[in-house]
């Protein structure tokens, strides 16, 4: 081979690479830019946008008997977007002075720092952080049964019968019971088991009514345990159950306020009132739970769908439109189905109104 074909070969092939390399680095520049576009659109797209409310304060401060959901209403339109303006992550106590303030991205609410700088004897403070809703709307259904799924009905203990060999039970009367769970503040919710909770759209069983009868206290523990009746709401006989009372009620109060993980559509399937109706502050039971990857705290709109009219023109049948009538946060989730307290209502909820994920 001549020396200037060798040079024009070298010259030839060193092009070449030269334009393999650079494809290969164009290409790898196009993936990178794409990847950015990509995360960038994500990430637009799952910004939340943040409604305040007409008129909203530019501090307020944290009072006695205050929930969190009625301080974030103080601000928030949509007030389970709390967790997206809240900018400490510490617990409100009454005496907190919250401002709001523009963020990089959309309002942040904080408490204000207030040194002070006077002399003074120090107080130390026994007041309890703010809680997510009133403890005692919901304590009640917390320490008792009101409907119960099969894992909790399965270590349900027994009534076996009175110690003198009584038929009927009332207040202060003691009785032995069988299969006891553990309590541990020695006292038992005795109840009686009532209709089983029927998904309407699924028809499959969600859980099990129950009726309270009163509270039993522990006695004593050998081969038959021995309790007393010491609250009675009706009579209690050979066969009741009795699950232990929760102790640590209190805990439960407190929830992060947040919309479901995904987009989830259930019912109002039963409620504790026994009526077809139900207002503000009312517990019901929701079709919905773990399954549904629901979680305490999570916030549902109730939705009024629309009902079967008569046209008084046409004559013919149309379905007027639905509409959101309020919300009601869940505070104990099960694996099938929910407790929900209804946070605000605008008209009567109903027994089979929907309820699904509120929009961002």
């Amino acid at each position: 081979m001549k020396i200037s074909t060798l040079n024009a070969t070298i010259r030839s092939n060193h092009f070449s690479g030269n334009v393999r390399f650079g494809q290969r680095v164009w290409r790898a520049v196009v993936s990178v830019i794409s990847v950015f576009v990509l995360f960038s659109t994500a990430c637009a797209e799952s910004r939340i946008s943040v409604d305040l409310t007409e008129g909203f304060p530019r501090s307020y401060t944290v009072r006695e008997g205050d929930t969190l959901w009625d301080i974030a209403s103080q601000f928030l339109r949509r007030p389970w977007q709390w967790v997206e303006v809240w900018q400490e992550g510490d617990a409100l106590y009454p005496g907190d002075v919250l401002i709001i303030s523009a963020g990089k991205n959309g309002p942040r609410i904080k408490v204000l720092k207030v040194e002070k700088r006077s002399p003074r004897v120090r107080v130390i403070t026994t007041a309890q952080p703010v809680p997510t809703i009133a403890p005692d709307t919901v304590r009640p259904f917390l320490e008792g049964p009101m409907i119960m799924d099969a894992a909790e009905l399965g270590q349900a203990g027994q009534v076996v019968a009175g110690i003198r060999d009584d038929v009927v039970l009332g207040k202060h009367d003691r009785f032995f019971a069988a299969g006891l769970p553990t309590s541990a503040t020695g006292l038992y919710r005795v109840f009686r088991m009532a209709e089983s909770v029927i998904d309407p759209d699924t028809g499959e069983t969600l859980g099990s009514q129950t009726i309270d009868l009163g509270t039993a206290r522990l006695v004593s523990e050998g081969l038959m345990t021995t309790l007393e009746l010491v609250t009675s709401h009706r009579e209690v006989s050979r066969g009741d159950l009795l699950v232990a009372t929760n102790a640590e009620q209190n805990k439960l109060s407190h929830f992060t306020l947040r919309r479901p993980i995904q987009d989830v559509t259930g019912r109002i399937v039963s409620s504790t009132t026994g009526l077809g109706e139900f207002s503000r502050l009312d517990t019901v039971m929701l079709s919905l739970g773990k399954r549904d990857r629901l979680r305490e705290g999570d916030v549902l709109e109730i939705w009024r769908p629309g009902q079967l009219v008569t046209d008084p023109t046409t004559g013919k049948l149309v379905t007027t439109p639905g509409e959101p009538i309020g919300y009601v946060m869940a505070y104990r989730v099960y694996d099938k189905f929910s407790h929900g307290l209804i946070l605000e209502c605008r008209q009567p909820a109903q027994i089979y109104d929907y309820v699904r994920r509120p929009d961002a």
